[in-house]
């Protein structure tokens, strides 16, 4: 059954601009005549279908003067109750609190008014038929203390407010066949799917032509589309594989014991690096397993969400071997003691994924080896700062060695600079 609102009024547009509508406190014609029907919708209204939804239009009365403004006011919705009071209608030295609907004080006010917002079914309200229409009433009632002495500056009252609802409401409109199919099937998307993706230094997803060279930096991302405001993602281990499954061997430990990065320990450009509570992101330095000389790589990671003060089985802790130590990204570094040893768990497995990235490579890539001699001069050499952070002498001339091809000179960096001076991260 549809239904739109229309204003009747001298202006209004023709009524064959259906569906007009009509409320009534009880049927007036027999349900079938709106029952949907297959048609081209020109068909002509039913008689008795007319006399409901085509009325005579109302003569418009002349304006009389204007009633004095209601202290009390009761607006009724769909499902809500408003029932606005004034505050001078309280009198002098009235309270607020003195106020209530039924069982309930006021939620809102102005300046002028309190204000009563409630569902129809809360404060004590009763649901009756009155008429043929449904009705919820409540009681709003003002007692405020009594003063000694011969006078008073406050009247207590007690008002019924009532909202009325019609049972019926009628509308018409040409109906159409539906098509139906019994069944559908249709898989559901898990809308809390994790995710882990190989990354460049811009942390853009790693395209398939690209990879990684021996001893640069890889990145690493761990994410989940969205958490509670008191939730973090946190990473508990993470080891790399030749084989796309998370068992198989030879593997290479980088995470362990519930977030610690262990790598870090012997290699300083390892680290994790502060993001989202809801992604985890860290690099380390390319490698291959022995033997290898090229070839694909996996990245798997156990990882669960958590409260987002880190704890001894849920955080993000990396070695600072400037000062011997464990630090933690988020928190306080206490909870990385465990990471020399044994991390004792309290992380139910039900809630731990394990997520598997999709393959990357990394190649050894080797240069044909050059000579440099240094010109000799009365003036100090200058020393100038590259634009990767590394000292360059400026006096430098190559000269190849017999036996080898004269190639370009590739301008080695420091592999860990790049991050923290793209991204303005301290070391």
């Amino acid at each position: 059954m549809r239904a739109n609102n229309v204003l009747l009024t001298e202006d209004s547009p023709s009524y064959l601009e259906l569906p007009v509508f009509q409320h009534s406190r009880g049927p007036l014609v027999d349900k079938e005549h709106f029952s949907p029907v297959r048609g081209t919708g020109h068909e002509q209204l039913p008689d008795k279908v007319r006399k409901i939804l085509i009325p005579v239009y109302p003569t418009q009365k002349p304006a009389g003067p204007k009633s004095q403004a209601r202290e009390v006011i009761t607006l009724c919705k769909i499902n809500k109750m408003f029932v606005q009071v004034k505050r001078n209608i309280l009198g002098s030295g009235g309270s607020p609190s003195q106020l209530t609907l039924g069982t309930c004080q006021t939620n809102k006010s102005t300046k002028d008014s309190l204000i009563f917002e409630y569902d129809l079914g809360l404060c004590g309200s009763k649901r009756s038929l009155v008429n043929n229409r449904v009705a919820y009433s409540n009681t709003l009632r003002y007692d405020p203390p009594k003063l000694q002495g011969p006078i008073r500056r406050a009247a207590p009252f007690t008002l019924r407010v009532v909202c009325h609802f019609n049972r019926y409401h009628y509308s018409y409109k040409i109906g159409y066949m539906l098509n139906v199919v019994h069944k559908v099937s249709k898989p559901m998307k898990n809308r809390t799917r994790s995710m882990l993706t190989a990354r460049n230094a811009q942390w853009e997803r790693l395209a398939p032509s690209d990879g990684y060279s021996m001893g640069k930096p890889m990145y690493f991302q761990a994410e989940v589309p969205s958490l509670s405001k008191d939730g973090r993602l946190y990473v508990h281990s993470c080891n790399v594989t030749i084989k796309q499954s998370h068992s198989s061997t030879p593997q290479f430990t980088v995470i362990d014991h519930f977030g610690c990065m262990v790598e870090s320990r012997n290699n300083s450009g390892s680290r994790f690096i502060p993001y989202k509570r809801n992604v985890v992101r860290f690099t380390m330095d390319a490698f291959l397993f022995q033997g290898m000389t090229a070839g694909q790589l996996y990245m798997h990671c156990a990882m669960s969400v958590g409260r987002s003060v880190p704890s001894s089985t849920a955080k993000a802790c990396t070695y600072d071997s400037a000062a011997g130590g464990w630090k933690e990204l988020y928190g306080a570094s206490s909870v990385c003691s465990c990471c020399e040893s044994t991390c004792s768990s309290a992380v139910p497995s039900a809630t731990t994924k394990m997520v598997t990235s999709k393959s990357w490579s990394v190649e050894y890539n080797t240069k044909p080896a050059l000579t440099q001699e240094v010109t000799t001069t009365s003036q100090p050499e200058t020393m100038v700062e590259g634009q990767l952070g590394v000292r360059q002498v400026e006096r430098l001339k190559e000269r190849p060695v017999k036996g080898f091809a004269v190639v370009e000179v590739e301008q080695v960096s420091e592999p860990h600079r790049t991050f923290e001076e793209f991204f303005g991260v301290d070391k």
